[in-house]
């Protein structure tokens, strides 16, 4: 008996004596965004990002993502405060790599945004087509727009000629942590249009339904794709993180479980449409470091 007690003895203390790693937490920045980001319902963490979310945690074992509510305004702002968070859905801006490292997460096609409206006489005056820097202009038409998201370059630069004159354009700061409040403020005719990412609104009208649904018109100065990028706060800790991300996406850029996450609720016919576009970069993806942290 003793045999048998002593080495089971000895082998408890062993293992009790080797020390445990502890799991890196990554504050994981969550908003109501569908289909990007689906906090509830019957498709409750099966967004875009959420499924790329778990392809990570899959195989970053050392670490624990943790949600933390917090749209792109929000993260902006604790990044300049130092603090440990990373975005799942940000697009690199020259401010934002003051702030923050990126890895290459995801591929957005089409680029497409849309002006969206309540107004009838607004949308039946419009074209299917509108420049979105004409319509600012018209100073009939009352627009929002959040202060702190990048929209792409161009319309970026549109934004960043907003002035206090310009009281027909306003820039939100304060969005409640998720752009959908804006939808539905324009919903109930608080405001004329703003402008939002096609497959948000197509979301957000299946969710309304059966109201009215809100109405949209291409943005002329979109663009065919975009990258979106994961990207962790400027430090030690968000460098750790993108290295240690960038290196799983590299690894499963070519898999089918990536590629479907990154092409979920996309319609058939624009996963046809873009097919090339889709498959340059998964291969580009695949070959090497695509990271603004230095490695």
């Amino acid at each position: 008996m003793t045999s048998i007690i002593l080495p089971l003895l000895l082998s408890l203390s062993w293992a009790q004596s080797v020390p445990v790693t502890e799991r890196i937490t990554v504050p994981w920045a969550v908003t109501d965004w569908e289909p990007y980001y689906i906090l509830e319902g019957a498709n409750a963490k099966s967004g875009r990002v959420d499924r790329l979310r778990r392809l990570l945690e899959e195989h970053m074992k050392n670490y624990q993502f943790t949600d933390m509510s917090a749209d792109m305004p929000k993260t902006m702002d604790l990044w300049k405060l130092g603090k440990n968070i990373c975005s799942g859905s940000a697009l690199i801006t020259p401010e934002r790599e003051k702030l923050a490292y990126f890895s290459a997460l995801s591929f957005q096609v089409p680029h497409e945004y849309v002006l969206v409206t309540a107004n009838g006489k607004l949308a039946e005056s419009l074209p299917p087509e509108v420049s979105l820097k004409d319509i600012m202009k018209n100073k009939k038409w009352t627009g929002v727009f959040v202060k702190d998201r990048s929209y792409g370059a161009e319309i970026d630069a549109l934004m960043k000629q907003i002035s206090p004159k310009d009281q027909h354009l306003i820039l939100k700061r304060n969005v409640t942590e998720s752009y959908m409040p804006l939808l539905k403020m324009l919903q109930k005719k608080r405001f004329d249009y703003l402008i939002e990412y096609e497959a948000v609104v197509r979301a957000y009208n299946e969710k309304i339904f059966p109201d009215k649904p809100l109405m949209t018109r291409i943005v002329k100065e979109s663009f065919p794709s975009a990258v979106f990028y994961l990207a962790c706060t400027k430090n030690p800790w968000g460098q750790d993180v993108v290295r240690q991300a960038d290196q799983v996406l590299q690894k499963v850029a070519l898999s089918g479980e990536y590629q479907r996450a990154v092409e979920s609720w996309l319609a058939p016919d624009l996963q046809k449409k873009n097919r090339k576009l889709l498959d340059e970069f998964y291969q580009k993806r695949a070959q090497g470091p695509w990271m603004t942290a230095p490695w």
